[in-house]
């Protein structure tokens, strides 16, 4: 399977939400807890950095092809 940036963006943002219930839950069953919200933080970040690496990957193949 030939995987293309809507396929990305995708995953993007399903991931996303995924998140924001982790968030959600974190708010409500840790209020207060710091360190739970920045791990929450960080996810967000992978889930960007990674996604952002997929779609050059992706560009760079079609670019080749």
């Amino acid at each position: 399977m030939v995987m293309g940036k809507s396929d990305v963006k995708r995953i993007q943002t399903t991931l996303e939400v995924v998140t924001d219930n982790l968030d959600d839950l974190v708010n409500e069953l840790l209020p207060g807890n710091d360190n739970a919200k920045e791990l929450v933080n960080h996810l967000y970040e992978v889930i960007s950095d990674v996604c952002s690496v997929l779609e050059n990957e992706i560009q760079i193949k079609a670019n080749n092809q």
